[in-house]
């Protein structure tokens, strides 16, 4: 017998439960489709008191329950206290609510509000969280519509934050939207109300979804949700995806009358356009929104990661310009990639006659053909690679990328242009001149003089571009002409900076029994009597209880730090005549664990950590929370890499040095015992003079230090292989194909047809060039192909390498190859060409294996081991 009308909800459908027609619906409620259970203020009216707390106003209500911001009686704490409304207490929503604050707890974030515990009052179930008192981004869009577009990718940022460190422990959250994201009173905000989330590393939650039941928000949920399928994070980046479009326009992008109206829209409609409500929405912008939204889960972006490198662009964030020296040294990268293959193929296969000559000579088009086919394939080189990627291979290595003015991807035409004027400007000066001065009718009838004349104007013709820069500086961000021409612009590409997880992570103290210890579990021992080790049962986190003596015991302000540089206070708890604090016990290990495992620190690590602690040491000085003297072993490394203060000391054999941090000198000092631990040869040479001024106190104000290391972690801290492989090939390469093209054209007969002779020693010529320049340019500390890639030489103190080490070094690079060519060049002196190209070939092929080690070993290769020299960045 099917359900009549007045058993079934008019919204969804659904059989409604026992209560007629007037009581909620299960299906509608998960789905947030209606307001919470019955009563506008939910089971209490503020202000009243509920258990041990004061509940002084709704805060907002869900599909499950009630939240109201409250006062912790016992500490005058702050906090969201949500509860399961009474008539939606069944064991399966119980089991779920509870769940929410398990999965909501394992979420330990800035941009993830924070759950203190999950407990039973007067048999109602709570979730205590975080209280963000500058409400939601839906109250927000309520109070005063649409977003601007940089602030509603400010906040999307945010909250790709949180939900990707919840996909990181292996949360889905499933019900994004802009209700469900809060508001800090500091404008940050947080992800929150993990009702519908699940766990990847789990089938277990899976049990407790009701069949047929519509889980998520269908106008923020993505099809593959709303159909029941199995879901990884694409389902996430689709509601991300929803609550911008929200944002930007006041309303989701799939819209309807009721729940079933909605849902099939999901399905089958596409979303309204962005540009159609908001014409300043940049196109870019809207291109990623759609990807988002796009039906099936393999045409979104595969994680929070892509999503936020794309969002990037649009944001507030100001997007450092490309220096002129970056810029060079990228585009000389680009062009060689773009146009040397396809001109060496032409100069072997049509000759340099046909290439260079002819067009002067016949002065048409189709003699001009050969030119057009190398330029139209280097064209294609930056179409497809800066106008669909952002970046060619040159620009991508120095990590710079071609946005538009006002953001996003160039695009096919843009990109184009962009090399289409220089290349233009280029020719207009090189044939004219060509024209004027190779007036000869016939090939034979050419000089020696016009050929010079020839490769002199072909050669200095390019360098007329640097005209086009004439009005670059760093007030316009370095624009060139074809990027004012084109509206776009060459950035230093904008990536989120996040320290290096820890290995490992210290199991707290010894092993003990295990015991009830007021609402917690102990279960292990790191100072007898005064620090113990266990966990939440409900909420499966562990924890650590300190004991209180006296004069440890937190105040009001340490209790409400909610700062990612310290431990989480929970609560208090008695026991046994005794009251202990608990904290949220972060897995990790203390610094000098690490320092003693591994020795020196690595600077691509150390300055997260030390940027850390000064956001907290400025923070702790301000609100009064900072401990009066500090140690080394008081600093903690996060298993997400994380560097905390704690409250205490951790335990060891020997402890360390106390600092006296109450002024501002004393915390520069333990900052820079710190920093003295970093390995001097990672420290990049931009570093140095930060670790001297922190070392000698000459900061004004932590904040200018934080400032300063901040930006420290926006530069390169590593030399990766592309960037040495660039300083060390690049330029080589490039010359001796040239000359290697210039001797099979004029030179390959006169060795009697033996092609390797030529090859060989044309590259000899070319090597033993570059030796002698390089040799020239040691007074100055820095080769040319050093400062196009922003690396340096430092000894094993870690100061710059000095005169001694670098003719060191060079005799250790050429020695190797100059002798045994010498000795070849004598044997074909002697006319023993078989064995000259035998002895020229091994000294070549093992100074190649020499130079390939060095790329795959960026800062130590075999050259810099036997000269006792390392390579970091300038």
């Amino acid at each position: 017998m099917s359900p009549t009308r007045d058993e079934t909800c008019p919204d969804c459908g659904a059989r409604l439960p026992e209560g007629g027609p007037g009581a909620p619906c299960p299906a509608c409620l998960l789905a947030g489709a209606v307001d919470g259970a019955p009563g506008d203020d939910g089971p209490f009216a503020p202000p009243c008191t509920f258990g041990g707390y004061e509940l002084r106003s709704v805060l907002g209500k869900g599909g499950m329950g009630t939240v109201y911001e409250a006062e912790d009686s016992r500490t005058g704490r702050r906090v969201a206290l949500k509860m399961l409304d009474s008539g939606l207490d069944t064991p399966e929503l119980r089991k779920r609510f509870l769940r929410e604050g398990r999965l909501a707890a394992s979420v330990n974030h800035p941009n993830s509000l924070y759950v203190f515990g999950s407990e039973e009052i007067d048999t109602v179930p709570v979730i205590t969280m975080e209280v963000a008192g500058g409400g939601t981004l839906g109250d927000r869009l309520a109070a005063r519509g649409p977003f601007g577009v940089a602030e509603a990718v400010d906040a999307i940022l945010d909250v790709i934050a949180g939900l990707e460190s919840a996909a990181a422990g292996g949360v889905l959250h499933r019900d994004v939207k802009p209700t469900n994201c809060f508001v800090d009173p500091d404008g940050t905000v947080k992800v929150g109300d993990y009702g519908l989330s699940v766990s990847t590393l789990t089938r277990d939650d899976s049990l407790v979804t009701a069949s047929g039941a519509i889980m998520g928000t269908p106008a923020f949920a993505s099809p593959e949700q709303l159909r029941g399928d199995p879901l990884d994070v694409r389902a996430d980046v689709y509601s991300v995806g929803a609550t911008l479009h929200a944002l930007l326009t006041g309303k989701p992008p799939i819209g309807g009358d009721n729940v079933v109206q909605v849902v099939a829209n999901a399905m089958h409609q596409a979303p309204s356009p962005l540009r159609e409500s908001r014409a300043d929405v940049p196109a870019g912008l809207e291109r990623v929104v759609l990807r988002c939204l796009a039906k099936a889960a393999d045409d979104r972006y595969a994680d929070h990661a892509s999503l936020r490198d794309a969002l990037l662009p649009f944001s507030s964030r100001v997007p450092e310009p490309a220096s002129m020296k970056q810029r060079a040294a990228a585009g000389w990268v680009d062009y060689l990639a773009a146009f040397l293959v396809p001109y060496v193929v032409l100069m072997l296969t049509v000759g340099s006659a046909d290439f260079h000559v002819l067009p002067f000579v016949e002065r048409t088009i189709d003699a001009y053909r050969f030119h057009l086919i190398c330029f139209g394939l280097g064209f294609l080189y930056f179409a497809a690679l800066e106008g669909v990627w952002g970046a060619g291979i040159g620009k991508r290595l120095k990590g710079l990328r071609v946005v538009r003015t006002g953001g996003g991807r160039p695009g096919l035409l843009r990109a184009l242009a962009r090399i289409a004027v220089p290349i233009g400007f280029i020719e207009a000066i090189r044939i004219p001149l060509l024209l004027v001065f190779l007036s000869a009718s016939d090939m034979s009838e050419w000089t020696v003089g016009q050929t010079l004349l020839h490769i002199g104007i072909s050669n200095v013709a390019p360098w007329a571009v640097v005209l086009l820069g004439a009005n670059a500086r760093r007030e316009n961000g370095f624009a060139m002409a074809w990027d004012r021409i084109t509206g776009t612009r060459v950035i230093v590409a904008q990536t989120e900076t996040a320290a290096a997880a820890v290995e490992g992570a210290v199991t707290a103290g010894d092993e003990v029994e295990s015991r009830p210890f007021g609402p917690y579990r102990v279960n292990r021992r790191v100072i007898p009597e005064a620090w113990l080790g266990g966990d939440d049962p409900v909420l499966d986190r562990p924890v650590w209880m300190l004991r209180c003596d006296g004069t440890s015991e937190p105040s009001l302000a340490r209790r409400a730090i909610a700062r990612p540089g310290r431990l989480r206070w929970l609560q208090s708890a008695d026991f046994e005549g005794s009251t202990w604090d608990a904290f949220e016990a972060s897995p990790g290990q203390p610094l000098l664990a690490i320092v003693a495992h591994r020795g020196a620190l690595p600077w691509s690590r150390l300055r997260h950590w030390l940027h850390d602690l000064t956001v907290e040491l400025r923070a702790a000085a301000r609100d009064r929370t900072l401990p009066t003297e500090l140690g080394l072993d008081h600093v903690w490394i996060a298993a997400d890499g994380r560097a905390m203060l704690l409250d205490r000391p951790w335990p060891s054999d020997t402890p360390a040095k106390r600092i006296d941090v109450t002024e501002l000198v004393g915390q520069q000092r333990f900052l820079s015992a710190v920093a003295g631990h970093v390995e001097s040869t990672s420290l990049p040479l931009h570093a140095r003079g930060v670790l001297e001024n922190l070392g000698a106190a000459r900061f004004e104000k932590l904040s200018f230090l934080a400032g300063v290391l901040r930006g420290l972690l926006d530069q390169p801290a590593e030399i990766h292989r592309g960037i040495r492989a660039g300083s060390v090939f690049l330029l080589p390469v490039y010359v001796c194909l040239m000359a290697c093209v210039g001797y099979f054209e004029d030179g390959s007969a006169a060795w009697g047809g033996r092609a390797l002779a030529p090859l060989l020693f044309c590259v000899a010529v070319v090597l033993g060039a570059f030796a002698l320049v390089q040799l020239l340019e040691f007074p100055f500390r820095r080769t040319v192909a050093h400062a196009i890639h922003r690396i340096a030489l430092i000894d094993a103190r870690g100061a710059r390498a000095g005169a001694a080490k670098l003719y060191l070094r060079w005799a250790v690079v050429w020695l190797p190859l100059v002798v045994p060519m010498a000795g070849a060049w004598a044997l074909v002196r002697a006319e023993r060409i078989d064995l000259a190209c035998a002895v020229a070939g091994a000294a070549l092929l093992a100074w190649i294996a020499a130079a390939v080690h060095t790329a795959l070993r960026p800062t130590r290769g075999i050259v810099d081991r036997i000269a006792g020299t390392w390579v970091v960045r300038h």
